[in-house]
């Protein structure tokens, strides 16, 4: 039988903590409450009934009292022989008196001077906070007590300022008005605290939902979502300092998640519009290759001449079609991770030179004017140079291919400090606002070329590799007057 335990939670964990620990606290406040009391009120060398009680402070030996207790309340003692005449004094005397009547003792007797005074009464307890300076009540109090000495009855009074003290007593096992009103004061005292735990543990409680549950909740809704694949999923927790960390590591990995897939998504995209596009441009060759050579083969080419124009088209078929196979390989090579560059410190500037002067025949010979406006000092990048030759190649020679003569061309190269650019401009041929987002896409041609035979749509794509593995990046802009410019960005070192 499997057991269905009860869902544990982060704030019914605490809440439970926190009761625990509430419990243990007052289980600690009570002992020490006791321990004190029993400490203070029991300790032989702090006992305030020795301090105030006459009959235990004062003895026949009443000259050696020690009233040192006594003295910090600002008392002292006297001594009256058997008229009631002070024979006897101990202490600093307040109220200096050389006998007293009936009347004064009795006044001045400590608990006869509370009774009678205003109190409140809190579970049975009476508290009498009188503090001896109301009219017509003596300001000083005294406790007494009778013992013989030399054969005379002699009283020994303790007084003090009725201010100095007040006076608590307790009632036990009462009955009748008092019992009820007792019960009634506890009956309160206990709705007025549970009142206060609760409204307190509410609150707590409340805290706790908002600070601890609710942020969980929102998280583990939002890695529901994410696990589902909703990866524009984004999280809001309005916590302390934790849970940001928290919120902002899962939407920096959420923001990663969604561009991995978005990127995952163009690769099999660019994957299969690759496959669908060497069918493509493979198929027309090899059709015209079986035609021709069949026709060979038959003999239904009689003519010389026309043979040889078969075998002339078989032969340059061939080499566009191995061209296509060789862009293919370098495409496939340069996209594998494990591809590796051969990295050289060059000087860029004589490096483009080198470049641009082995294509200006190719320019001349199309009726394309090139002109370079490249600076005298060194910019050293580190570079495959065979890499970054074939991307400018490509560049110049897609310049000559897909313009028309009299098209005017511009190659400039440019450093900020941290990226070095080579620009090549031209006001040829332009590109189709539907080509420009892609054209850097695998088998993506500027004009109709693959139509034509005379473009693989590999070039610019090879390109945007290379720049990629060396930290770079290649763009295409319009500028003024119809001029449109492929733009290299490379680090420099």
């Amino acid at each position: 039988m499997n057991r269905i335990s009860k869902k544990k939670t982060l704030s019914r964990y605490i809440i439970k903590k926190y009761l625990s620990f509430l419990i243990v606290i007052l289980l600690l406040f009570s002992l020490i409450r006791n321990l004190s009391a029993l400490l203070f009120f029991g300790s032989d060398n702090l006992n305030f009934s020795r301090i105030l009680d006459a009959n235990a402070l004062i003895t026949e030996d009443y000259e050696n009292t020690d009233i040192s207790g006594l003295a910090d309340i600002d008392g002292w003692i006297e001594i009256l022989d058997e008229e009631n005449r002070v024979i006897f004094t101990k202490g600093k005397v307040l109220d200096p008196h050389s006998e007293y009547t009936q009347k004064e003792l009795l006044e001045m007797n400590a608990l006869g001077g509370f009774l009678g005074k205003t109190s409140f009464t809190i579970g049975g307890i009476l508290n009498l906070t009188y503090k001896g300076n109301e009219h017509g009540t003596s300001r000083y109090l005294a406790t007494y007590t009778v013992f013989e000495r030399g054969g005379q009855s002699l009283t020994g009074l303790v007084r003090f300022p009725a201010e100095k003290v007040s006076a608590r007593f307790t009632f036990l096992n009462p009955s009748g008005e008092l019992r009820t009103a007792m019960f009634q004061t506890g009956v309160a005292l206990f709705a007025a605290c549970t009142g206060v735990f609760l409204f307190f543990l509410l609150r707590y409680a409340r805290a706790i939902r908002t600070h601890v549950a609710a942020p969980n909740e929102t998280l583990v809704t939002g890695l529901r979502e994410i696990t589902s694949g909703n990866y524009e999923t984004r999280i809001r927790l309005n916590a302390e300092y934790e849970y940001r960390e928290i919120e902002d590591s899962f939407n920096q990995l959420a923001d990663e998640l969604m561009t991995a897939t978005k990127e995952r998504e163009r690769l099999n995209r660019e994957r299969r519009q690759l496959l669908s596009n060497i069918a493509h441009d493979l198929k027309t060759p090899i059709t015209t290759l079986q035609g021709y050579a069949k026709a060979l083969s038959d003999h239904v080419v009689k003519s010389p001449e026309q043979q040889e124009e078969y075998l002339s088209a078989i032969y340059h078929k061939s080499v566009h079609m191995a061209g296509l196979v060789n862009k293919l390989l370098e495409y496939s090579r340069l996209e594998n991770d494990t591809y590796q560059l051969h990295l050289e410190d060059t000087e860029f500037t004589e490096f483009v030179r080198t470049v641009i002067i082995d294509q200006y025949d190719a320019f001349e010979n199309h009726q394309i004017e090139l002109d370079a406006e490249i600076p005298d000092g060194e910019i050293h990048l580190t570079i495959d140079r065979i890499e970054i030759r074939r991307v400018l190649l490509n560049l110049l020679g897609n310049c000559i291919v897909h313009n028309s003569p009299e098209t005017s061309a511009h190659a400039v190269v440019w450093s900020d400090g941290h990226f070095c650019m080579f620009e090549l401009w031209d006001n040829g041929t332009p590109i189709p606002a539907e080509l420009r987002e892609s054209i850097f896409e695998p088998f993506v041609c500027g004009d109709a070329s693959r139509q034509s035979g005379n473009g693989s749509g590999l070039g610019l794509s090879i390109c945007r590799k290379v720049a990629e593995k060396h930290g770079g990046t290649i763009t295409l802009q319009e500028g003024p007057d119809g001029y449109k410019g492929f733009i290299l960005s490379l680090p420099c070192i």
